[in-house]
């Protein structure tokens, strides 16, 4: 099945093989039933941070937001699914929910590099991180981000479907690899350096586990997504029916994965927090079960210092 290039209106877009897959169908509605409730406490739990006049996670709830945006637009796909697939509205509807899903992926990259340079900064360098990460800067470079992704997504848009569009995407997800597993290697290494670090074990795993997190999620998610995109983008069109199959099977699999991420990127926010209290400020009605998990972390840790003294 040759690649379709055929010229179409703004609003007139061919669906992919994950729209009519069962796999896409359920991942949809995981995603939105799953990731909305979620990702919605996990922002309203940061922003309890700030009332608290706490360092502002700024970059953490611009992802939150990217997530929010790439999650309550799966609605769209899920009810145009109940009618026909040519009825113009929904057709419309869907190529503008691709925009704003591209548009999210693409932010969402971009705040997890950002993430993780804002957690090398305060190990690596934390005088400067003090006196000169501000609020202000951090919301300034948020802007950069989204207008840069804003720029792409409607670039990408205008492209749609062509060879073009699916190989400059996939070097845009293939862009923050290096980095990312670069500044999780340094900041592991600047750990080790920092008498200060050593003794607060705590933070250690705190830092440790929010750059494993976005290195794992990155890797276990997007990283299949993009080599199949930049496979597919340089491959010619000449193909079998079976490879088609192969084709259309890893498209399905692959975007159902990084659909996936919304759902894995709030367990940051247990990265963020100072301690369970936060938690139990931000959400009252859950503070006996909470607390109880708090003294059962707490005897534990006691019990493995008692081990490791005696």
């Amino acid at each position: 099945m040759a690649a379709k290039h055929k010229n179409r209106s703004l609003l007139q877009c061919e669906d992919s093989a994950y729209y009519t897959n069962t796999i896409g169908i359920v991942v949809d509605w995981v995603i939105f039933i799953v990731g909305l409730p979620e990702v919605s406490l996990a922002c309203y739990a940061l922003l309890c941070l700030l009332k608290k006049n706490r360092v502002a996670p700024i970059f953490a709830i611009n992802l939150f937001v990217s997530d929010f945006i790439q999650i309550a637009i799966t609605i769209v796909f899920i009810i145009s699914r109940f009618f026909k697939a040519t009825f113009f509205p929904f057709v419309a509807a869907r190529c503008i929910a691709r925009l704003l899903v591209r548009l999210g992926l693409t932010s969402s990259l971009g705040f997890m590099l950002l993430i993780s340079a804002e957690r090398y900064l305060m190990v690596a360098h934390p005088v400067w991180y003090r006196t000169k990460s501000t609020a202000n800067l951090c919301i300034l470079v948020s802007i950069c981000m989204w207008t840069l992704s804003a720029v792409y997504s409607v670039l990408d848009y205008i492209l749609f479907h062509t060879r073009f569009s699916l190989f400059l995407f996939s070097i845009i997800c293939l862009v923050p690899a290096p980095f990312l597993l670069g500044l999780f290697i340094a900041t592991w290494k600047a750990l080790n350096k920092s008498e200060a670090m050593r003794r607060q074990k705590r933070n250690k795993r705190k830092v440790l586990g929010a750059l494993s997190l976005v290195l794992g999620t990155y890797i276990v998610l997007f990283l299949p997504f993009s080599f199949r995109n930049l496979y597919y983008s340089l491959k010619r069109d000449s193909a079998t029916d079976a490879e088609d199959s192969v084709r259309d099977l890893s498209l399905v699999l692959t975007s159902a994965l990084v659909y996936l991420s919304p759902l894995f990127d709030s367990f940051i926010y247990i990265f963020i927090r100072s301690d369970i209290r936060d938690t139990v400020d931000a959400f009252p009605c859950c503070k006996v079960p909470l607390m109880k998990l708090k003294e059962l972390q707490d005897k534990l840790t006691a019990n493995s210092q008692a081990g490791t003294t005696s």
